[in-house]
C-alpha cells in the first residue's frame, strides 16, 4: 500500500480570504551576484587593459598599433557594463511569490494573480526545475522559475498545500460517489521538455479518471486496493504503476502527470479509506 505524509508549515499575519502569511520567494540574490561578478571581472580586465596603455614606454614596449588596447579595454569595460544591466533586468523581471494559508499570490510585472489551492486543478514539474501551475484548463499558466529565491522550499510547500487543500476537496468528491480527472501529456512532450526547458503548454492533455476504488487510464483500469506502489527512475524518467504482484500496470514519463504528488496522495488516502484496510 502506497502511504504517504506531508505538512505545511504554519506563517502569520493575515491578508483577507487567503489566509495568513506563511512565507514570501522572491528575486534569487545568488543569480544576480553571479551576473555581477561576471561584470566585474569585464570591467575590471578592461581597466587593466587601459591601464596598461599608461605605462607604454616606461614598463614595457609596445610592438603595434595602441589603439588595439583601447578597443580592447573599452570593449570589455562595455561587455561588463552590457552583462550587469542583462543579469540585473533578469533578476527584476522575476516574479514575487507569496504563500499564505489558503492561495498563492503572484506579482511582477505581468501583473498579479491569486489561486485558491483548492482551485489549483493542473501543477506541473518541469524536469530540470521549474513549476507551471492552472486553476483549470483554458486557464493561463503562471510559472516559477528555478532562479526564484529558495525555489526548492517554494516547490515542496505548494505541492503540499495544494495536496492539503485541493486533495481535501476531491478525497470528498469521491467519497460522494464522483470521479475526478487528471491529466498528463504524451511522453514525447514531456521527453522533449527534460532537454529544452521551454514554457510552451499548448499541448494536448488525456484524462486519467479516479473513482473511489479504481484507476482508469485508457483503455485499462486497475483497482486501488490492488495498488502496491508508484515507482518513479529518474535515470530512466519513467513513473511505474506497480501492482500487488510486482507487475507494471502502467509506465508514464514521471512529469508528464499534471499534480502528480496529489494523485500519489489521493490514491494513498483511498487505499487507507477501504474496508479491506480499515
Amino acid at each position: 500500500m502506497i502511504s504517504t505524509e506531508k505538512k505545511p508549515d504554519a506563517g502569520s499575519g493575515a491578508t483577507g480570504a487567503l489566509g495568513p502569511l506563511i512565507a514570501t520567494y522572491g528575486k534569487s540574490r545568488s543569480f544576480l551576484g553571479v551576473g555581477l561578478f561576471m561584470a566585474a571581472l569585464f570591467a575590471a580586465a578592461g581597466l587593466f587593459v587601459l591601464w596598461m596603455t599608461t605605462r607604454i614606454g616606461i614598463d614595457f614596449q609596445l610592438n603595434g598599433d595602441v589603439s588595439f588596447l583601447y578597443m580592447v579595454g573599452f570593449g570589455s569595460l562595455a561587455l561588463g557594463v552590457v552583462t550587469a544591466l542583462v543579469f540585473w533586468r533578469l533578476a527584476a523581471s522575476q516574479p514575487t511569490f507569496r504563500l499564505f494559508e489558503n492561495g498563492i499570490h503572484a506579482s511582477g510585472p505581468g501583473g498579479d494573480n491569486v489561486t485558491l489551492y483548492r482551485d489549483l486543478e493542473d501543477l506541473y514539474s518541469f524536469f530540470y526545475g521549474g513549476i507551471g501551475y492552472r486553476a483549470a484548463p483554458g486557464a493561463p499558466w503562471t510559472f516559477i522559475g528555478s532562479r526564484i529565491h529558495r525555489f526548492g522550499e517554494l516547490s515542496e510547500r505548494l505541492n503540499s498545500l495544494q495536496i492539503q487543500h485541493r486533495g481535501e476537496a476531491l478525497h470528498q468528491q469521491l467519497r460522494a460517489g464522483k470521479t475526478v480527472i487528471f491529466r498528463y501529456f504524451e511522453d514525447s512532450v514531456a521527453q522533449s521538455k527534460s532537454m529544452v526547458a521551454t514554457r510552451n503548454m499548448d499541448f494536448p492533455t488525456f484524462d486519467m479518471i479516479l473513482s473511489a476504488d479504481s484507476l482508469q487510464i485508457g483503455q485499462k483500469s486497475i483497482q486501488i486496493a490492488r495498488i502496491s506502489n508508484i515507482n518513479t527512475n529518474l535515470w530512466t524518467e519513467k513513473s511505474s504503476i506497480i501492482d500487488v504482484d510486482g507487475k507494471v500496470f502502467h509506465k508514464i514519463h514521471p512529469s508528464s502527470i499534471l499534480s502528480f504528488a496529489l494523485l500519489h496522495a489521493l490514491i494513498a488516502r483511498q487505499q487507507q479509506s477501504l474496508p479491506t484496510n480499515a
